[in-house]
């Protein structure tokens, strides 16, 4: 029998090709990174795959965060259509499990299929990468893993410096305690290296922010003390590095003071203007000072000028939306952020309040259950003490 490829909801997969075709035979697309998290989880199916798994099949040469990984998820799913979190489904801390029928019939067509993938992957890579092609034309054999020169590492010396702040970058994308308290590690060690490296004190004062922002530890005035250190020699080593201004804003807005945080963020926008996140988290400072609508204007723009706005921009725009209570258009924002990251607590907290505030109880529950289902504490109290900005008679 032909094997024709796999049917994933409104589109088919056939491995061979790497194409995914729609009913009337027209050709969908979807980005290349997408498409390898795709047979990344075709080659298990109907097996839950960790995020890290995926993102070291498919990301193995790089650092990038969860963000990339769920933006490739959300990718898939778009293609898929009315079935696809039934098909692509998210387990709760654990990665994705791709759901497909009866795979006794397939599975054997689906191995060949991806093994002749996989030969012809690593051909290619073999091809290009043992190889480094001369200016005169010649090959020359090099290692797999180019060393980096220092003249192409900004704003450090010690190589060693910039690849202890990358494995601390790569732990802290993956947002938990377990992982920051590793960062932390990494960046400490980091600075150990090249005391003068801004980036890697930034980086530090951004992480700690994070952790306190999430409630990760019990904070104590000496714990302010030492990440506002961090921030600060951050901006007094690189006056002009725009993250050791963002780290020291976001550091500012956690510990309420909220005119110095913009003050920072100001100066990151305009050392950076292409750069949305702190445009995106200035709107969240605003909210905080009690301009919804402002906010709102902000992080609109925030995710329109974003090529592909990550999952907290939503959040800070529902929240926004929350506040100027303005509902229904907080309810979508707030589901784009959690079509983006299912888990997201801070997305599942202010949906709840959302159904709760328009009286749509029974929504309102299912949200709880999904949230208390994460292992959060569904509390009032645990929940608002979570919550930075809040009204007295919100409880």
């Amino acid at each position: 029998m032909k094997f024709d490829g796999f049917q994933l909801g409104d589109v088919r997969f056939d491995p061979t090709s790497r194409s995914l075709i729609a009913s009337d035979g027209q050709s969908v697309r979807l980005r290349n990174k997408s498409k390898e998290v795709l047979v990344c989880l075709l080659e298990q199916p109907n097996v839950t795959i960790s995020k890290k798994d995926i993102l070291d099949a498919v990301w193995a040469d790089v650092t990038v965060s969860d963000e990339s990984l769920v933006q490739c998820i959300a990718d898939i799913r778009r293609v898929i259509g009315s079935e696809a979190r039934q098909i692509v489904e998210t387990v709760p801390r654990e990665g994705y499990r791709l759901n497909l029928p009866d795979q006794s019939v397939h599975q054997s067509a689906l191995m060949r299929n991806l093994a002749v993938l996989a030969v012809g992957l690593v051909l290619a890579f073999i091809a290009s990468g043992l190889f480094w092609l001369q200016q005169d034309g010649s090959r020359e054999p090099v290692s797999i893993v180019q060393d980096t020169s220092v003249e192409d590492i900004p704003g450090t010396a010690s190589r060693e410096a910039y690849l202890e702040l990358l494995k601390g970058r790569a732990s802290a994308n993956r947002f938990s305690l377990g992982e920051s308290l590793a960062a932390e590690r990494n960046f400490r060690k980091s600075i150990d290296l090249d005391p003068t490296y801004a980036r890697a004190y930034a980086e530090l004062g951004t992480l700690l922010a994070v952790r306190f922002e999430n409630d990760w530890t019990v904070l104590e005035e000496a714990d302010k003390d030492k990440a506002l250190y961090y921030g600060e020699t951050a901006v007094s080593l690189d006056p002009d590095l725009w993250l050791a201004h963002y780290g020291l804003g976001r550091l500012h807005s956690v510990f309420s003071n909220l005119a110095l945080a913009e003050k920072h963020l100001e100066i990151a926008m305009a050392l950076d203007p292409g750069n949305e996140d702190a445009r995106a988290y200035f709107g969240v400072v605003r909210t905080f000072s009690g301009d919804a609508d402002g906010a709102v204007k902000i992080l609109e723009q925030a995710v329109r000028s974003h090529p592909n706005p990550p999952y907290w921009y939503h959040f800070g725009l529902g929240h926004a939306l929350f506040n100027a209570r303005r509902l229904d258009e907080a309810e979508a924002s707030l589901n784009q952020c959690i079509a983006l990251d299912e888990s997201s607590p801070y997305c599942l907290r202010y949906l709840m309040a959302v159904h709760g505030e328009a009286g749509d109880l029974d929504e309102a529950r299912a949200v709880a259950a999904a949230y208390s289902d994460l292992g959060f504490d569904l509390s009032i109290d645990a929940i608002l003490k979570l919550v930075p900005f809040h009204h007295p008679d919100d409880r």
